[in-house]
């Protein structure tokens, strides 16, 4: 009969230190991911629309203008780069993502004629989803708190299993009758 007590405290205590442990490693899994998963925001694809070349020859040509501003072409000649706080307020650009690409647009003359007005060359930027600098501290951070919770978690299976095996110790000592 002392031995089905005992058999029944190591395993309801057995089962609660289990499920502590499950607990636990749940929390800090959550906790970890967390501050990642705020950082990161879902944004609308993105495309170089006509509506950014259009409102840019608007700008420079006047409202009343008689060109086409669907006959032009763009390239990209620089790499995503986040955008300063007065950009964000001022730039529809860097209102959508927080960053911006620059491109070029060239009016495409289907006359062909040599005349450097009509040759436009409209440096302007484009909304990007990432930039590599920011892409690379996010990851950096992802990776050193995986680092930080295995070394954790490793810390802790030592620990328990030191401190079971002391128990263990205690109680095999104490049914053997060893002080």
């Amino acid at each position: 009969m002392p031995f089905d007590n005992f058999m029944q405290r190591k395993l309801s205590s057995n089962i609660f230190g289990k499920q502590a442990a499950l607990l636990l490693l749940t929390l800090l899994c959550f906790f970890s991911i967390l501050p990642s998963a705020l950082s990161l925001s879902v944004v609308p694809p993105m495309s170089v629309s006509t509506r950014i070349a259009s409102d840019t020859f608007k700008r420079q040509l006047g409202p009343d203008t008689t060109m086409d501003p669907l006959s032009y072409t763009c390239e990209v000649v620089g790499e995503c780069l986040a955008c300063s706080t007065l950009q964000i307020q001022t730039e529809n650009v860097c209102k959508e993502t927080h960053n911006r690409q620059r491109i070029e647009c060239h009016y495409v003359d289907p006359r062909k004629e040599e005349d450097e007005d009509l040759k436009l060359k409209l440096p302007t930027y484009r909304s990007c989803l990432h930039v590599k600098a920011v892409e690379a501290r996010k990851f950096a951070h992802f990776f050193s708190m995986n680092v930080f919770l295995a070394f954790f978690s490793g810390l802790l299976l030592v620990w328990r299993k030191r401190k079971l095996a002391a128990a263990q110790y205690r109680r095999m000592a104490r049914r053997i009758g060893i002080a």
